[in-house]
């Protein structure tokens, strides 16, 4: 699901990206016993599964969300023609 202004998260994720690399250089470098973390394929598919699940909870939560305000937005809508409707009766209507 695509939001209209993603940049910045995409920004933030580049940035984090950048500097976890940089880190982990810096760290083969400056600390004698640090090792990269070795990830296993197994653990590789577990991460994405919870990543995807988690974004597909949150984008059906955003969802309902929108569903709801749209519904609000609809009634709104609909008292501020009723209302728009009885001022135009009213004042076509003599005194």
């Amino acid at each position: 699901m695509r939001f209209p202004d993603d940049t910045s998260f995409h920004l933030r994720m580049a940035a984090l990206l950048v500097i976890a690399l940089f880190v982990e250089h810096v760290a083969a470098q400056k600390l004698p016993l640090w090792n990269s973390p070795r990830i296993g394929v197994v653990s590789f598919v577990l991460g994405l599964a919870w990543v995807a699940l988690a974004a597909w909870h949150h984008g059906k939560g955003a969802q309902a969300r929108i569903r709801a305000l749209e519904a609000k937005v609809d009634r709104l809508q609909a008292h501020v023609d009723a209302l728009t409707d009885d001022a135009r009766a009213r004042r076509s209507l003599p005194r």
